[in-house]
């Protein structure tokens, strides 16, 4: 099977070494630039690759480079929301020494019942996201969960910054639509 990309014929380990030395720099790259952890950046390339040989096996693979950013991009992006709800939901083990020894333990115990709500309403809601949209869901977690600037968030998104910012409007009116009852509940709270 020839392989348009790269310009050589699929046979077995050549090919795929072929592939990985050409394109092994850029993929480390774009898993770097998602996550920002060097060590996961290089398990996210070998999770690629790893795809991509098993991939090319059944199946002809039409643009080399497209499919494994896609691949890198998607891989990076479940492994920021896995580990953001990860380090988000273990918050709760860690909150000794975060309270006072003025407070009462009745006020402790509702703060903790109010961050666990916090907590499980966003873990519901970023699932409902990730289910309706998943490009809203990357550009949320990216922007706001993340933190990262809506222009570095634009870039890694391939988009103009006016697009991500219409995204970003059109799923925060979504949430707001859909869970209205858990936004007011929280901030009543």
């Amino acid at each position: 099977m020839k392989e348009n990309d790269v310009g050589i014929e699929f046979i077995g380990r050549q090919g795929f070494d072929a592939v990985y030395e050409k394109y092994k720099n850029l993929i480390f790259q774009t898993a770097f630039l998602y996550i920002k952890e060097w060590y996961a950046a290089e398990d996210i390339m070998q999770e690629t690759f790893l795809r991509y040989y098993i991939y090319m096996e059944h199946t002809r693979v039409e643009n080399t480079k497209s499919w494994l950013l896609t691949t890198a991009k998607n891989i990076a992006l479940n492994y920021i929301r896995d580990n953001s709800r990860s380090t988000v939901l273990s918050m709760e083990d860690e909150e000794e020494g975060v309270y006072g020894s003025g407070e009462g333990g009745e006020e402790i115990f509702f703060d903790k019942l109010w961050r666990r709500e916090v907590l499980l309403a966003a873990d519901t809601i970023l699932d409902a996201l990730y289910r309706r949209n998943r490009r809203w869901y990357d550009a949320v977690t990216l922007a706001y969960c993340m933190e990262k600037p809506q222009k570095e968030v634009a870039a890694c998104m391939d988009m103009s910054l006016e697009s991500l910012q219409s995204m970003l409007y059109r799923a925060r009116n979504w949430i707001k639509e859909t869970y209205r009852e858990e936004f007011d509940h929280i901030h009543e709270a």
